[in-house]
């Protein structure tokens, strides 16, 4: 009987820690730059096709990067590209 509980409050745990992960079409995706993975990397910007999101260091705050004008930013080549190369792709 212990085990089984054991069991289900490891399995809630690891449900609970996942879903931090887990992406968020609701949010504007502003990336934590204290995560190494989101240093020095364009990340795209759920609520404006035109911006991504930039962090310079580890220690800094994520700022929202303009793309240049006639531009779009295309989350798969993690760039700003011409609208005519441009297509809407799914947040998560």
């Amino acid at each position: 009987m212990k085990s089984a509980l054991l069991l289900i409050c490891l399995a809630f745990f690891v449900a609970l820690l996942s879903t931090g992960n887990a992406c968020d079409p609701n949010s504007d995706n502003q990336p934590d730059c204290s995560d190494a993975s989101n240093v020095q990397t364009n990340i795209r910007n759920f609520w404006d096709p035109t911006r991504y999101w930039w962090c310079e260091s580890s220690t800094s705050t994520a700022t929202a990067v303009l793309c240049p004008l006639s531009t779009g930013f295309d989350p798969t080549k993690k760039e700003c590209v011409s609208w005519s190369e441009w297509s809407w792709t799914a947040y998560c």
